[in-house]
């Protein structure tokens, strides 16, 4: 028996052959302290052949996963975005090379996810202070994601951060099952702790629809409601009430204002219900 599901899927391909495949709670051994499994070749000849559902490179760099090999990984993954022109996201924290080096290897277009963890590694100096390389990288066109995952969103990092100027490019929710059932729970909540942080409506929106769309080059006009693009539309209700966000470090904040999933359009289609929840305060 066959089973069609609707989603569309787009991805970007990790430099390491063996994927995410090695690393687990059970086995904490990452995808690249072998550099053997880093293939640019590999890579490219998959991108080549793959192109509608490949949209960029990704290298993982953590201590865990990466070990001492994190700049050499961060070169082959480099080589590999280069040869296809698309873009190269690099997960940041923890990482045995200082995120400066880090940054130094990265070009315009190129994508630093996990920007506003509140541990080691990120973007924000000792005395709170975004790093001079932060500002450069941005400056040539390097862009910040959230990818707010289990441990590598801080709301102190993100306050700090957008006093100063520094606002991600993208908003994203890195959701697995270590945090979908908290802090993460889904991108709707991500985005709302982002309202919370001061953001506009359409600020918020723009980073998670239109300015990923642009960024990885979406096929088929996604991304946007333009006349004659795919009728592809989230549709949320805007709740106002006490609602209490908890970020990777167990740091909570009490917003006024929630974004609830309420149905989904792909291609025309509506899935789930147009009817407004009913959300509880608190």
């Amino acid at each position: 028996m066959i089973n069609v599901v609707d989603t569309r899927v787009f991805a970007l391909l990790n430099i390491s052959v063996v994927g995410q495949s090695t690393y687990s709670e059970d086995n904490p051994y990452g995808e690249l302290l072998n550099l053997g499994y880093a293939n640019p070749k590999l890579a490219i000849r998959t991108i080549e052949r793959n192109r509608d559902v490949i949209l960029g490179i990704k290298v993982r760099l953590s201590r865990p996963i990466a070990g001492e090999n994190d700049l050499q990984a961060l070169k082959l993954a480099k080589e590999a975005s280069s040869a296809v022109g698309l873009p190269l996201m690099v997960h940041i924290g923890d990482t045995h090379t200082p995120l400066p080096v880090i940054l130094s290897e990265m070009s315009k277009g190129d994508v630093v996810t996990h920007s506003f963890r509140g541990s080691n590694g990120g973007i924000l100096d000792d005395r709170g202070t975004v790093l001079k390389e932060v500002r450069s990288a941005m400056a040539r066109g390097v862009h910040l994601d959230v990818g707010h995952g289990a441990g590598s969103f801080s709301f102190d990092t993100a306050e700090k951060a957008l006093k100063q100027g520094v606002t991600p490019g993208t908003i994203s929710s890195d959701v697995h099952q270590f945090n979908v059932n908290g802090p993460v729970f889904d991108l709707a909540t991500t985005l709302s702790k982002f309202l919370h942080l001061g953001l506009t409506l359409d600020e918020v929106i723009q980073r998670a629809s239109t300015n990923p769309a642009n960024l990885f080059g979406f096929p088929m006009g996604l991304g946007t409601l333009k006349v004659g693009a795919a009728a592809d539309v989230a549709l949320f209700s805007l709740v106002e009430g006490d609602f209490q966000f908890v970020d990777a470090l167990k740091q909570t904040r009490l917003g006024h204002q929630k974004l609830v999933p309420i149905a989904t359009v792909k291609a025309g289609r509506i899935y789930g219900s147009s009817v407004q929840p009913v959300v509880r305060a608190g």
